[in-house]
């Protein structure tokens, strides 16, 4: 997919006007939090204070069911990395997860820097499309894998996301949720004989 542009055509037009980017960015938030009612007229700034908030309550959960000290998400310095252990543990798991939606969103041809909440970056649509998973995937990841020790705690996590996006076969869904965010049919798969 990556010798044609069908698909980074439809990510371009729908990133064009602000009706279609507000549409992407809604049919996003209905994917990660299907439970929550959101009106159609929510705009971005609305989404994203409703995200926040979703997102504190889910790093409180997690702290609490895992028992690690919880102050609040936070980054400093070149790697990105706070002092904390947890703060080291989710920005490992997030960086992990950020390569995987890179690598599918360059297979299917579109560009990792067209987002639609997310803006002015090279990685915006990367960290779009990962944040589809984060809080069913790399989050309670790093809260149980630092619950566990705090030990090799970098190299521990990475491992722990190899094996998650093995077992939760992560690089299935993340196509067809790219396609479902854009309402495009998923495209049937083309095998390459190889003999």
């Amino acid at each position: 997919e990556t010798h044609v542009t069908p698909y980074l055509e439809h990510q371009v037009t729908a990133w064009a006007t602000p009706a279609s980017r507000h549409e992407v960015a809604l049919r996003m938030y209905r994917m990660r939090f299907p439970q929550d009612d959101v009106p159609a007229r929510t705009n971005i700034e609305q989404l994203r204070g409703r995200e926040g908030a979703r997102m504190r309550d889910i790093y409180a959960q997690l702290a609490s069911q895992y028992g690690v000290d919880w102050q609040g998400r936070s980054y400093y310095g070149d790697d990105g990395l706070a002092d904390q252990p947890i703060q080291q543990a989710i920005s490992v798991a997030n960086s992990c997860l950020y390569g995987v939606c890179h690598a599918a969103i360059m297979a299917i041809g579109m560009s990792p820097a067209l987002g639609f909440v997310h803006h002015g970056n090279q990685r915006s649509f990367v960290w779009d499309v990962a944040d589809l998973y984060k809080a069913q995937l790399t989050l309670p990841l790093a809260f149980a894998t630092l619950a566990e020790s705090p030990d090799n705690l970098a190299q521990r996590v990475r491992r722990a996301c190899r094996d998650a996006f093995f077992q939760q076969r992560i690089l299935e869904r993340i196509v067809p949720d790219i396609y479902a965010l854009f309402a495009l049919p998923a495209p049937t798969v083309r095998y390459i004989d190889s003999s």
